[in-house]
């Protein structure tokens, strides 16, 4: 479990080997708000997108809230699933498939030229547009975290495109 990257924000990740939960409360509001998807989806751009629903569901629904709690009539937010949605993309926002701009014979000489190491090479190498960074991470027996920022430097250095 790791804890939000601003110390004034309430936020939970909580990670497995098949999913990855976020958890944000909104002190405004005292509602709790939870988000479950696949454990290879990018938590930056999750967390990203649950505070603008959170955000959104505030401005939405402040009146409607406070009704909510004294009577449980939950009709009044049905209409917010159409904005989840939106904002979500249809659950697809976060999805991250990097794909190599180069070919094999240009990566070795880029290689060669010492500005990537093997490890990062052979990062490049899996970034076929099929696979997340967690399944390259897996196939090479490394951790994600490392692989995201292999990813984030051959991306710079336009080899690849997230």
């Amino acid at each position: 479990m790791v804890k939000g990257k601003n110390g004034d924000e309430i936020i939970r990740i909580v990670e497995s080997e098949n999913s990855t939960i976020i958890i944000i409360y909104h002190p405004l509001s005292r509602i709790l708000f939870c988000s479950i998807s696949d454990a290879d989806d990018d938590v930056d751009k999750l967390i990203e997108v649950n505070k603008k629903i959170t955000n959104r569901f505030w401005k939405k629904h402040q009146s409607d809230i406070k009704i909510f709690r004294t009577t449980s009539e939950k009709s009044r937010f049905q209409t917010f699933i159409a904005d989840i949605e939106n904002l979500t993309r249809g659950g697809t926002i976060a999805e991250v498939f990097p794909k190599l701009l180069v070919v094999k014979n240009v990566m070795e000489k880029i290689l060669a030229m010492g500005m990537i190491n093997e490890y990062d090479f052979q990062v490049a190498l899996k970034c076929t547009g099929k696979s997340s960074p967690l399944r390259i991470a897996r196939d090479l027996g490394k951790t994600r975290n490392s692989v995201n920022e292999v990813l984030k430097r051959l991306e710079q250095l336009d080899i690849i495109k997230l």
